[in-house]
């Protein structure tokens, strides 16, 4: 079946995750985004994608920090309601009841029940009329110890993630079904 071009994100799941930032006043904010990415193992390099304007991509310009929080169970829903529209004096994870932990090497805090971390400073940006293209380079990479077991990851990524993916706003896939043909 072939698909209008913008279209693709039918069969396109992308992981939901929290971006952190600060403001040059300290005043931190937080916001989902789904166009997120790695550039190219094994450079340490991500990649994400805004709409114009937005409080996020205002910070990152001024700052050049921001923290991509791997957003899962049990956070995704508080963590969604960063998404509301508050203005940009207010600091959405505050708001929202969202406990947070200091980063270890940018200003922008961490999402505490966040499944991973990854801390990064404004490499480049790429900017149309439409959107942004943000590369930034990773200073700090974690995952969250609460979802390891001896030194490994208690559940498969894919099943902490799930069904926290994004495709054209609809839940990709229900958790018990996967966790089911995996067992298979």
């Amino acid at each position: 079946m072939e698909l209008a071009p913008e279209k693709f994100k039918q069969f396109f799941p992308l992981p939901v995750t929290v971006i952190t930032t600060r403001d040059g006043r300290g005043v931190a904010n937080a916001a989902p985004y789904s166009c997120v990415m790695p550039i190219l193992r094994p450079y340490p390099l991500i990649a994400l994608a805004s709409a114009l304007p937005r409080h996020t991509l205002q910070n990152i310009r001024e700052t050049g920090q921001f923290v991509v929080n791997v957003i899962g169970r049990p956070s995704f829903r508080d963590a969604m309601r960063t998404a509301r529209p508050y203005p940009p004096d207010v600091d959405e994870l505050e708001r929202v009841g969202l406990e947070t932990v200091p980063s270890k090497r940018v200003s922008p805090p961490r999402i505490a029940a966040a499944i991973g971390w990854v801390e990064a400073t404004l490499e480049r940006e790429v900017t149309d009329e439409r959107y942004a293209l943000l590369v930034g380079r990773i200073l700090c990479s974690e995952i969250n110890d609460r979802y390891l077991e001896d030194g490994r990851l208690k559940e498969l990524p894919l099943t902490l993630l799930a069904p926290h993916f994004r495709m054209l706003g609809d839940v990709l896939a229900d958790r018990e079904e996967l966790e089911s043909e995996l067992t298979l």
